[in-house]
């Protein structure tokens, strides 16, 4: 069963649940007593019960699929439960539980990677690399991509500022914050380590789109003050919440389809 399945399926439950709800429409909630093999009481509670249930089942399955493919096995379980969660908040319109839920499986996510492969040696080795692939000609007269320009890694992923202090303090400053590790998993993983620079616009996309994610899981988290760059992030989301379940849960979509794709090919990761 498709995804586009499911949601028309949950739309149809929605609509059952008002008709039944309806004067002259008992017949419909008998209906629902006998599918479901439970005793009529004349009441909606009963009806309620049977929604949910049907809702909650659709989500299960739904967070299966979403999930069927990937290779980190251990946190499985996790992942569906959060996604369940994040699906329950959508349909409430609570767009705040919405993107922590989001926040939670992208967290569950990096977190594994880091814990199961070299990847934190990989980035510290790499900080300093270009950042671009971009053509080189050879002695032979054959171009091929490569490393080249003064815009490092670091630079590119932190931030030159960021990248001050990280100098500065390495082993207490590199990877200190959530929101640089999923960059990280984002730069190497989903993006395989390498672009062009004229693909730079489809990686700063998504990485946009996980600080956002991430600013909103630190309205729940936040121990400190929000700087007013942070704040202009969730003032800009407000107004169109709509699109922004959207564009979270396609953010979502793309980060673990990668680590499905790429995670398991990569000679540089152990599975376990």
């Amino acid at each position: 069963m498709t995804m586009d399945n499911r949601e028309a399926i949950i739309k149809t439950i929605d609509k059952i649940a008002q008709l039944s709800k309806q004067p002259g429409n008992k017949w419909l909630l008998e209906e629902f007593f006998k599918r479901f093999g439970l005793e009529e009481t004349g009441s909606n509670s009963k009806l309620d019960e049977i929604y949910e249930y049907c809702i909650e089942k659709v989500l299960n399955e739904q967070a299966k699929d979403f999930y069927k493919d990937m290779p980190l096995k251990s946190i499985v379980l996790q992942l569906e439960s959060d996604f369940v969660k994040m699906e329950h908040e959508r349909r409430k319109n609570n767009f705040d539980e919405f993107a922590l839920a989001v926040y939670q499986q992208i967290e569950c996510l990096t977190n594994e990677v880091f814990r199961l492969t070299n990847l934190r040696d990989l980035a510290s080795e790499m900080l300093k690399k270009p950042a671009y692939f971009r053509p080189a000609k050879q002695d032979d007269g054959r171009w091929e991509l490569k490393r080249l320009g003064n815009f490092s890694i670091g630079n590119y992923l932190f931030g030159n500022e960021r990248m001050k202090e990280i100098e500065t303090n390495f082993d207490k400053e590199f990877l200190k914050y959530a929101n640089e590790k999923i960059a990280c998993v984002e730069y190497y993983i989903c993006f395989d380590g390498k672009f062009q620079e004229s693909e730079s616009s489809y990686f700063k996309y998504y990485k946009d789109l996980y600080y956002s994610i991430y600013q909103f899981r630190n309205l729940n988290h936040r121990g400190g003050e929000s700087t007013e760059y942070q704040k202009n992030i969730i003032k800009r989301i407000r107004p169109k919440q709509g699109l922004y379940y959207i564009k979270f849960y396609n953010a979502l979509e793309f980060y673990v389809s990668k680590i499905c794709n790429n995670l398991s090919n990569s000679l540089l990761i152990e599975v376990e």
